[in-house]
């Protein structure tokens, strides 16, 4: 007769060290269960049913148990992503005494500790492990029995393997996983139990004089096992419904070296060629869709994202497409924020959108090394609050997030430009902005001017070596009735360059 049992492990773990091995020097951890583990186990169940059942125990219906288990051959489908887990080590209390025990030494009366390593399994919990028994000494009444066993097994193993095991009645998968004689290279030693196990072999606990210092228990033999092959890891993320009305995306920047504050433009501007040519993908149905392969009407669909029309010209009139920035905390960008002020992005823009952010963005300078240096980007939902100046809030007083960098040249033979001062040129920006009382916004210098990388647009890639860096400072502005957000002004600020937040202490 042939049965398959079903067993899940809904905490995600299999927690069990192989026979008399020194869970420090254990290499492999066992797995797949092994049989004569679970033989035990089934065992030690029929005493609890015996006692729950409150009837005389009958040890030659235990015996024919014991026996239709121990004749049987063991087969798998083990779960093919199923990872060995990072040992854990604790302290666990010993004996108590003091300590320490040397008379010499000033000492407490405590309870010593043992270093203990947990070696574990991680287990898919909605990928269950298929056992496979076959044998001719299983009969309809000793099915019963097994299933009544099963029905109380809670764990396999130590004690934290929570688990969950019953005969199958529906259609099981095929076996991945069978245990050979011979070792072959990358099977595992799994312990089976013998065909001339007994009951008493069966119980026997690991102190007993017949079972100190074997490499097998008696009863018992060693099998191998080849475990299926693993496919290749890799991250799934988990991609969020489309928001309606949505103006705002945010962004969590994850690192292991934080982004230069002088690079967000490059880490917004690939941000942004990662959007588009995601957008493009999705409105084509082209996976190798570019914006010189498709049609007129693809790149009028992408307008509103890209900022340009569809013979690739700016858009005139106010800033209406998609705009990318840069929310720096002590000078070190935290969030990427995607933002549009007039139309919220649509269902295919989000998907572009999650879509770009799934894979890692490069900040660093072209060249040979622009791998190097990449960020994660973690989609927050809305339970996390937009940063000051895209909350709504009024506010007189705003200063600068990213360093400002005037979009003309403000200098000539080294003085300074009437027309083109620094406060000329924020006023007159902040007045094609439609912000109210431009004329008289106060404009003060507060940082140091440092050199930061802009936007440098494709037509002009062949002058990027002199355009790419501009200097820019960090600027205070003070309007004469308060205004809301967001605050962009200068060069690249759609880029994340120039942008402003209220005053902490002034509002």
């Amino acid at each position: 007769m042939r049965l398959a049992l079903h067993q899940e492990f809904p905490l995600g773990r299999f927690h069990a060290t192989p026979w008399r091995v020194n869970p420090f020097d254990d290499p492999h951890g066992e797995w797949p269960p092994s049989p004569w583990r679970l033989v035990r186990a089934i065992v030690a169940r029929w005493y609890q049913w015996s006692r729950e059942a409150e009837s005389d125990l009958e040890f030659d219906e235990l015996d024919r148990l014991v026996a239709a288990l121990c004749t049987s051959t063991y087969r798998f489908h083990l779960p093919v992503r199923a990872r060995k887990g990072s040992p854990l080590r604790q302290y666990l209390p010993g004996e108590f005494g003091w300590n320490p025990k040397a008379k010499k030494k000033a000492g407490v009366r405590s309870y010593s500790t043992s270093l203990a390593q947990d070696n574990y399994w991680c287990v898919p919990p909605d990928e269950p492990v298929w056992w496979f028994l076959e044998g001719d000494q299983w009969t309809a009444p000793l099915v019963s029995v097994l299933d009544c066993c099963l029905e109380r097994v809670t764990y396999l193993g130590r004690a934290e393997t929570f688990t969950r095991i019953r005969r199958a009645s529906d259609k099981a998968p095929d076996p991945n996983c069978v245990l050979l004689e011979q070792r072959d290279p990358g099977a595992v030693p799994v312990l089976t139990p013998r065909a001339d196990a007994t009951r008493v072999d069966v119980e026997r606990v690991t102190d007993d004089p017949e079972a100190v210092n074997r490499p097998v228990p008696p009863g018992a033999c060693t099998l191998y096992a080849v475990r299926p092959v693993r496919p290749s890891s890799h991250e799934r993320r988990e991609t969020p419904p489309a928001r309606r009305d949505c103006r705002l995306l945010q962004f969590a920047i994850g690192w292991n070296v934080a982004p230069e504050a002088r690079a967000i433009v490059r880490l917004t501007a690939r941000f942004r060629g990662a959007v588009l040519r995601e957008l493009l993908r999705i409105k084509s149905g082209d996976s190798k869709a570019t914006w010189s392969r498709v049609s007129r009407e693809i790149r009028d669909a992408v307008a509103d994202m890209l900022g340009k029309d569809a013979e690739g010209k700016p858009l005139t009139g106010p800033h209406t497409h998609a705009e990318f920035f840069a929310w720096c905390e002590e000078g070190v960008p935290t969030r990427l924020l995607v933002w549009r002020s007039v139309k919220p992005f649509d269902e295919d823009e989000q998907e572009a959108i999650l879509r770009a952010a799934s894979r890692d963005v490069s900040w660093a300078a072209a060249g040979p090394d622009t791998d190097a240096w990449k960020v994660r980007l973690v989609a927050l939902d809305r339970a996390v609050l937009p940063p000051a100046g895209f909350d709504g809030v009024h506010a007189r007083c705003w200063e600068s997030v990213t360093p400002y960098v005037p979009p003309r040249h403000h200098l000539r033979n080294g003085k300074v430009r009437e027309n083109e001062s620094l406060i000329a040129q924020i006023r007159r920006e902040l007045r094609q902005r439609g912000f109210d009382g431009a004329e008289r916004v106060e404009v003060e210098p507060i940082g140091e001017v440092d050199w930061v990388a802009v936007h440098v647009p494709r037509r002009q890639a062949n002058q990027r070596a002199f355009l790419g860096d501009r200097r820019g400072q960090s600027i205070s502005l003070t309007f004469p009735e308060p205004v809301t957000g967001p605050v962009r002004l200068g060069h690249s600020s759609s880029f994340g360059l120039g942008l402003f937040r209220p005053r902490v202490d002034v509002r």
